[in-house]
């Protein structure tokens, strides 16, 4: 059974929300029941006449200010609508936001719920990745090491083509070869170099966690002195997942 840990945090849900760059989408019905002008952008204003229509809204941030987009199902395509106001007022529990703070020809007056459950913990195996060091060597002989090689090799053809072959004189006391001589003990020609480099490597973890499920239940009215020009009921449902333990990826 879901334990209901949170209920009605309105102000300080939204609050905490909205220091955030997330949104709160909710879907509803707005319910018109006299002619709402909404100034638009640019001076160009949207009338949206008397009738319910399925609606569409979200509360966000953008730069200093907070918005509330309305996408309103009352043609094809939808009727969509901005209402922006300084960040600092803040939509609690209980709001209102004023004609001049929203800069329309009416109020917004409404509320909030806003509830937390959680259910119970879950565990399983999920798909990771984890870094694994790898020991990358390369030959010390460079790309200009190889054309001169090459080069050497190609005067040394035509000078073997054009010189008479002459029979080494025979050595009458032959000597070995000191091999233990200083000439061996020179640097190793073209030694590799080695690096380590961190490779990116597939795996599984176990991990154990609890779903947590916001729900948000807004009411608000459209007021204009005095009087309801229409109002808007919506429900938010958000989830995600609580990690409680995580295992290593291996």
């Amino acid at each position: 059974m879901n334990q209901k840990i949170m209920k009605g945090l309105g102000l300080a849900a939204v609050a905490l929300f909205l220091v955030g760059c997330n949104e709160i989408n909710f879907s509803g019905l707005l319910n018109v029941t006299e002619p709402i002008t909404f100034a638009g952008q640019d001076r160009v204003n949207v009338v949206v006449n008397p009738g319910q229509f399925n609606t569409k809204a979200s509360i966000g941030k953008s730069g200093s200010k907070k918005v509330i987009k309305l996408e309103i199902a009352n043609a094809n395509p939808a009727t969509k609508v901005e209402i922006s106001f300084d960040k600092n007022i803040n939509i609690g529990q209980t709001f209102t936001l004023t004609a001049s703070q929203i800069g329309q020809n009416f109020d917004v007056n409404g509320t909030m719920d806003t509830a937390v459950e959680r259910s119970p913990e879950y565990s399983r195996s999920e798909f990771c990745t984890y870094q694994m060091p790898q020991t990358v060597c390369r030959s010390g002989r460079t790309a200009a090491d190889a054309v001169v090689a090459e080069a050497l090799t190609a005067e040394v053809s035509k000078l073997a083509a054009v010189t008479p072959q002459l029979s080494a004189p025979e050595a009458s006391n032959p000597s070995p070869v000191d091999t233990k001589g200083p000439q061996f003990n020179g640097p190793v020609p073209y030694a590799p170099t080695c690096h380590t480099q961190w490779v990116t490597m597939n795996g599984y973890k176990y991990v154990r966690y609890y779903v947590e499920t916001t729900t948000r239940d807004i009411k608000s009215d459209f007021v204009q002195a005095g009087r309801a020009l229409g109002s808007y009921s919506g429900r938010s449902v958000e989830q995600r997942n609580v990690y409680t333990y995580e295992g290593q990826c291996r």
